[in-house]
């Protein structure tokens, strides 16, 4: 009778270290998995997502309409050889950071490659992308950043195009490429998108 009485406290004392183990382990690949999976979404210096998350994510949803927007910061090449590396970084994180900051949370700000960005504005037409633009290329301009003692300015081009339902995303961000290439040549900091006849600009703030 007492050996039937502390058999299951024997089974208990024998299973539990095992059982303990194996759920320390799951959880622990779970906490490596959820870490790896985040290395593979979100760049790391900007914190903004990666290329290869922003194409999954809009080809995941053909369906999906609104604004694609390229961004590039204007003369970076100066930044860096002027003020050293490691301020470009600097620019780089502070102009990512402005960029979600105007932004709403399911809008995608995608860092394309460099110091260049990708964003894609949910549900949103030219009009309204065109606002938002240029609210973040004012943002940009007006920021002053401390680097290691040092104050420095920049500005970013932006250019714009609609992405209509099951229309390619790729030849969205071709048409905003397009658009960014000619912002670039009517002088920088400004907004050019690729389906207004005019544009709303008046080049920089």
């Amino acid at each position: 009778m007492a050996a039937l009485m502390i058999a299951p406290f024997i089974t208990f004392v024998t299973t539990f270290p095992v059982s303990f183990f194996i759920w320390v382990q799951v959880r622990r690949n779970v906490r490596l998995t959820v870490k790896l999976q985040r290395l593979v979404n979100r760049d790391r210096l900007t914190e903004v997502a990666t290329r290869d998350f922003f194409f999954r994510r809009m080809r995941s949803n053909p369906q999906v309409y609104g604004v694609s927007l390229m961004v590039d910061i204007d003369r970076f090449k100066s930044v860096n050889d002027t003020f050293g590396h490691i301020a470009g970084d600097v620019v780089i994180a502070r102009v990512a950071s402005i960029l979600r900051q105007n932004t709403r949370k399911n809008d995608i700000v995608c860092r394309f490659g460099g110091e260049e960005f990708v964003i894609f504005l949910y549900e949103e037409d030219s009009h309204g992308g065109f606002e938002v633009a240029e609210r973040m290329r004012r943002a940009i301009a007006n920021e002053v950043m401390n680097v290691e003692g040092q104050t420095l300015r920049v500005t970013v081009s932006i250019g714009g195009s609609l992405k209509e339902r099951l229309n390619d995303v790729d030849a969205a961000i071709q048409q905003a490429d397009r658009a960014l290439y000619r912002a670039k040549t009517a002088g920088r900091n400004r907004t050019v998108f690729a389906d207004l006849p005019r544009q709303p600009n008046d080049a920089a703030a």
